[in-house]
Formats: structure tokens, sequence, C-alpha cells
């Protein structure tokens, strides 16, 4: 509520207690309510625009299109907007044999910026990488070679009310808002957009990260479960929590412990924080991992 709406609470308070308490709110929601079943429904907004980059040191031409795309009720009306950016790469001759991976975070409640602009995106936030504080903005957007638009299309994914997502019109936040209804809605939106782009037969991965491994892994039950299933190629796990149990440091858990030992293990040796351990060697974790993992 604003404070222009708590000033005049305050002043009808003044006046009479009881008559704010009872008649205000449901004036206020019923005019809230009336609002939203007024309003037309806007068209989607798709905003598209065309780019070069290198990546995998290849010259990649591509098209970035941002932008929502609406899912229907069984009525046929629009009952969510979901926003995505996607990253297609131009030029190629045949569509189906290029792959095109599904990308979000976590949260539950995050947008899916935080890996698109902070390490799989073509562009990228410039930060240190060091663990050193990144300081006050601004800060810098460079170009990302390490993202994959050489090997795969990319299309990151804001799940409903998170980022420019949304209910709409008289549909409710809470409808997708269960570990079930989230995937369905997201499945849904890569059914939608294999569909428009003319994508079923290209290879399909999906990914994401902390509580986004377990939407991943919820979707796949949503892709692959029906009768025109959508069978996936492969899944991105990043932060992986797929047993809540192993991620919680609480009295009487000892499991998280175990589980996190050969992460802190591995990151000690990357660091050359072991005294006499392993030599490290680009890219492997071997002769580190595997001890850590039989103690």
């Amino acid at each position: 509520m604003n404070r222009l709406a708590l000033a005049i609470l305050a002043a009808v308070a003044a006046v009479g207690m009881v008559l704010a308490v009872t008649t205000g709110p449901a004036i206020s929601a019923e005019s809230e309510k009336s609002d939203k079943e007024t309003t037309p429904i806007p068209d989607a907004r798709v905003f598209v625009s065309r780019h070069t980059g290198t990546f995998g040191g290849q010259r990649v031409r591509y098209t970035a299109t941002a932008g929502e795309t609406y899912l229907l009720d069984d009525e046929g009306e629009p009952k969510a907007a979901i926003f995505s950016t996607a990253y297609v790469r131009e030029g190629v001759d045949n569509p189906a044999s290029r792959p095109v991976t599904f990308l979000w975070n976590g949260g539950p409640g995050s947008a899916s910026m935080w890996l698109h602009m902070g390490g799989l995106g073509p562009r990228r936030v410039d930060v240190p990488s060091d663990a050193k504080d990144d300081g006050a903005p601004p800060y810098p957007i460079v170009d990302n070679p390490l993202a994959f638009l050489d090997i795969s299309d990319v299309v990151f994914i804001d799940p409903v009310g998170t980022g420019f997502s949304r209910p709409l019109g008289e549909h409710e936040g809470k409808e997708f808002w269960g570990v079930t209804e989230d995937a369905e809605s997201v499945a849904e939106f890569i059914r939608q957009w294999i569909s428009v782009n003319g994508r079923w037969n290209s290879p399909k991965y999906i990914g994401g990260e902390s509580y986004g491994t377990t939407r991943a892994a919820a979707v796949i039950n949503q892709l692959e479960g029906g009768i025109n299933d959508i069978s996936v190629n492969g899944i991105i796990l990043i932060s992986t929590v797929l047993d809540f149990t192993y991620s919680r440091f609480q009295s009487g858990n000892e499991m998280s412990y175990v589980a996190f030992l050969p992460s802190y293990a591995a990151a000690a040796w990357y660091h050359e924080k072991v005294p006499g351990g392993p030599a490290r060697e680009p890219g492997r974790l071997s002769g580190c991992g595997a001890p850590v993992r039989a103690h």
C-alpha cells in the first residue's frame, strides 16, 4: 500500500476507527479486483536485435530475442506472461541439427539474470573473479567468450513471479507457485518455444542453478510425461539441490557436513591451501576428489 493510501486510512481512523477497519480494506480489495477484471490484457511484447561475438574461438552471428510468451488457460485466454531471452545463431543450414539449451536460476523466486549476466550469456557483468568485493557501480558490461553459442542456442527463462513474468487477467500467482505448478508452466513455455521456432527435432538440454536444479528435475517429469512427450538430451545441474537434507546445517543433521566436504576440499586444493596436496591440473580434480570421497 502506498504512502497516500496510508495517509487516507490514518485520517479515517481519526474520525472513526471502526469504519476504517471494517470498510477501508474491503473497498480497496474490491476496487483492485474490479480494476484487474476490466483492464484489457495488452499484446505480448517482443524485442529483437542482431549481434556478433566470438565464442569457443568461433565468430558467431546471432539474434537476440527478449520478450513475453503468453501461456493460455482452458478458455484460450492468457493466464501468465513468461519473459525470456533467446540467443539463436544465424546462418545455420539445418536448425534441427543445432542444440538448444533452456536455462533458469533458482530461489525459488529468482529471475535468470544471474546465469544470464553472470556467466552464460554472450555479454556479462565484469566483476572480480577472486572473491573480492566488487565495490560500487557502475559495473562494466563485457563480451563473454566463455558463453557456448558456438555449439548451442540458449534460452534464459524467468518463471512466473520472477523478472517480468507475471500472472495475467483474473489468474493469481498461487496458481504457479508450487513445485509441480512451477514446473508445469516452465514446461509449457518450452513446448511453445520449440513449436513457434520449429525446433522439435533439435537436441534439447535444460539447466538450472540451486533450486533451479530441483525445478529441472520436475520439468523433466513434465516434459517427458503425457502423450506428446518431449525427450531431453541432457540436463545441467549447477550448485545442485536435489535433497535439501544435504544443504542445511542444522542440529541433528550430520549429512550436510558429509556432502559439503568434497566441495570444500576441491576449493582448498584449487587455491593451493592443501599442504602436500596433489599437483593441480587445469580442468581436472583427479587426485583430489577421490580420496576425499573415500574418506
